[in-house]
């Protein structure tokens, strides 16, 4: 670790800042969005409306860039798919997790049952 008796050497990689991984200009692009919706979030917009409206904005711009994308158009249930994989994925990452009590809650309702 250099101190600050030392100058430091930028090209010795033990003396550069660590750097975020490279991103693919469509994460870096949906990082973007998600940044811009956490703002105006901050601002007081209702998450339920922004995320209508990214819905809205990029089934709109998914159509716009499909038929500009394919010399014939494919059948866009790939698309569809696509944006559900999306979707499953995330809807399970921010799933809170069960709190012991609700899931005593839940093992007692079900005895009932």
């Amino acid at each position: 670790m250099p101190s600050d008796d030392f100058p430091q050497d930028p090209q010795d990689p033990q003396d550069r800042p660590l750097e975020a991984p490279p991103q693919d200009a469509a994460v870096a692009f949906a990082n973007f969005l998600i940044d811009l919706a956490n703002t105006h979030m901050e601002e007081g917009a209702s998450a339920q409306d922004l995320a209508a409206g990214l819905r809205h904005a990029a089934a709109n711009f998914s159509a716009f860039a499909f038929f500009r994308t394919f010399e014939t158009a494919p059948d866009p249930n790939g698309v569809v798919g696509e944006f559900a994989s999306f979707f499953e994925y995330y809807l399970d990452r921010h799933k809170p997790a069960a709190s012991p009590a609700q899931g005593l809650f839940n093992l007692i309702e079900q005895a009932k049952g």
